[in-house]
């Protein structure tokens, strides 16, 4: 198959806002560079997802490296080993309680600091606090580290994009956060039902056959995945709320909310781009990926395919939601789809209830098109609702 022509280079392609639509017509499977495809639409992105050859686990990955092994970059039993862990605290149960107990008072505690605000900064400074603050409680950090937690972590993200931003940095910043969290521990921070003491407790019930560092290198991803894909996601989030696609008030509804969430991720997913490797020789809609090849899953492209969407880049709620993809599929999918989906919806349903309108002031059109996608360079004001607290 011959090598996709007319780019600058596979990283120069990556880098533009949804790169898929700059490939060439006919096919799904795209042929970049040597050892690299990129597969764009969603019969093509489910097939490679879910195909038994195509691995997550590589030995020269940064996030490996960095982290050592961990759930995002272990395959088969390994990988079900480490989300058996994880499994107990994602529960319909545990989140439940988080839903009464943990998220309305950090969500309460955001809006507060939105409401009567205009800001050109929303992801940086008030997209990561609801996550984060969740995240560091589960983990059984002290929620007076927030920023700390955030200042560490951000950096990291560039480890899961492709091609790797690995620096000194991002190393120091593993060894840091991995530091504090075992010093929370000693300081007797965290109580029984935190993270790392449940899945402790998880894997030595059932014998499974995980290091101590194994368990805090899966704890220091989860937070990772869990912190950044919800503040990409809440910055879409507010954003679409912003362009007025939707009446406020018609979201106090729990089915529209539904509706306008499942919308919001199928065209705004946070993750664009996922990277897995061939494990063996093998083919994707009839092409042909050879052994080692990475292969880039583009869920950007598979959700806005006009042949599963009618009207792709449009705005529509209602529409049949069968092949959106926003938390992936296959054995990688997202362990926690349901608690973000459970705090995204509270935090709408809280930001109708303090506001009278969510206008964006600016808006310049630009997107972050690597991990973590998210709109950049708007402006957005949150207006008080008449009545409320501001």
């Amino acid at each position: 198959m011959p090598t996709v022509t007319g780019t600058s280079s596979p990283a120069g392609l990556l880098a533009q806002p949804y790169w898929y639509r700059h490939l060439p017509a006919g096919t799904d499977v795209h042929h970049l560079d040597e050892g690299l495809f990129a597969v764009t639409g969603n019969a093509a992105v489910q097939e490679a997802l879910v195909h038994p050859s195509v691995v997550a686990e590589h030995p020269l990955k940064a996030s490996a490296r960095a982290f050592g092994p961990n759930v995002l970059d272990a395959d088969g039993p390994s990988h079900r080993a480490f989300r058996a862990l994880l499994a107990p605290i994602l529960s319909a149960g545990r989140i439940a309680e988080y839903r009464t107990s943990l998220m309305p008072g950090l969500i309460r505690e955001l809006v507060d600091s939105i409401v009567g605000v205009e800001t050109d900064d929303f992801y940086n400074s008030f997209a990561h606090r609801v996550p984060y603050g969740i995240v560091c409680t589960i983990l059984g950090i002290d929620v007076a580290l927030v920023d700390r937690f955030h200042e560490l972590t951000r950096p990291l993200a560039r480890l899961l994009d492709y091609p790797t931003r690995e620096t000194d940095e991002t190393h120091a910043n593993v060894a840091e956060l991995l530091r504090l969290i075992e010093e929370q521990r000693a300081a007797g921070t965290s109580g029984e039902q935190s993270l790392l003491e449940t899945i402790e407790r998880t894997r030595d019930r059932k014998g499974i056959s995980l290091t101590d560092d194994e368990v805090r290198s899966t704890a220091l991803l989860f937070f990772l995945a869990g912190t950044e894909t919800s503040s990409a996601f809440i910055t879409s989030l507010v954003y679409c709320l912003g362009r007025g696609l939707f009446g406020l008030d018609e979201l106090r509804d729990d089915a529209v909310r539904d509706d306008y969430l499942e919308e919001v991720l199928r065209l705004y997913p946070p993750v664009q781009t996922i990277v897995r490797f061939a494990g063996d020789d093998l083919t994707i809609q009839g092409v042909r990926v050879p052994r080692h090849s990475a292969v880039l899953a583009s869920i950007a492209g598979a959700n806005r395919d006009p042949r599963v969407f009618d009207h792709p880049d449009r705005f529509q709620t209602g529409r049949p939601m069968r092949g959106s993809l926003p938390f992936a599929v296959g054995a990688h999918a997202c362990p926690g789809a349901m608690l973000a989906k459970t705090e995204f919806s509270l935090l709408v349903a809280e930001i109708v209830e303090r506001c009278s309108d969510v206008v964006i002031t600016r808006d310049r059109l630009g997107m972050e098109s690597q991990s973590f996608s998210h709109p950049t360079d708007f402006s957005i004001e949150f207006r008080t609702r008449q009545g409320k607290r501001s």
